[in-house]
């Protein structure tokens, strides 16, 4: 494994147990992870106990995600932008990984988070993460993320940085130095570093946001 992956192997560990955090007590809610990918949430959603549905604009990264969640009941859709393919009020949760920048490029936030709102059941939630760097600056301060949420009528229950991408820790993940099934007691500890304020907060920090929906 050569060091993007294990870095990526590393970056997904550490956001699935921030989203585990948040959502442990759930299951079998309807989620929309918007903005799928290749499925690597998706699967674990499933295996979570959640229906899921997975939005992604591109076909290849769709045909991947089909092979990872093949049996276990999610659904697929190629989104092209605009309205969601969903009833008003018929979501549980919505999903949003490293999306925010990406979607942008399609339209403004306020039309996604209005569609996100329409599409979320009265007390659903909005859990996304987006890393805070300069392609992201470019179209949103990463605070404006959360001020736009608040601004369509969300509840604001997280807010906080959970990864850096530079930090001496993943420099041992990326170098090898680090052995794979310490990956885990690393990412909780810097899980629970960064939410304190510790390990530096300078440099590019990954941020997650958990948002209710509430009434009107």
């Amino acid at each position: 494994m050569n060091a993007r992956l294990r870095r990526e192997a590393y970056r997904r560990l550490l956001e699935e147990l921030a989203i585990w955090e948040r959502w442990g007590g759930l299951s079998g809610g309807l989620v929309l992870d918007y903005g799928c990918g290749t499925g690597w949430l998706m699967q674990r959603l499933a295996q979570w106990g959640f229906k899921v549905l997975g939005l992604e604009v591109q076909r290849e990264f769709l045909a991947e995600a089909g092979s990872r969640v093949r049996g276990l009941g999610a659904l697929l859709v190629l989104y092209g932008g605009g309205a969601l393919p969903l009833k008003k009020d018929s979501v549980d949760l919505v999903l949003a990984v490293g999306v925010v920048r990406s979607l942008m490029d399609r339209g403004p936030l306020g039309e996604a988070i209005e569609e996100w709102r329409r599409c979320l059941r009265e007390g659903g939630r909005v859990l996304l993460i987006e890393t805070d760097n300069a392609a992201l600056r470019r179209k949103i301060r990463v605070q404006g993320i959360r001020e736009a949420l608040q601004d369509a009528g969300f509840e604001v229950l997280a807010w906080n940085p959970i990864r850096k991408t530079g930090w001496w820790g993943l420099s041992l993940v990326k170098t090898g130095l680090w052995p794979a099934s310490l990956y885990g007691w690393m990412a909780r500890r810097e899980l629970g570093c960064r939410k304190r304020g510790g390990l530096g907060t300078r440099g590019k920090l990954a941020y997650l946001g958990e948002f209710r929906k509430g009434v009107g």
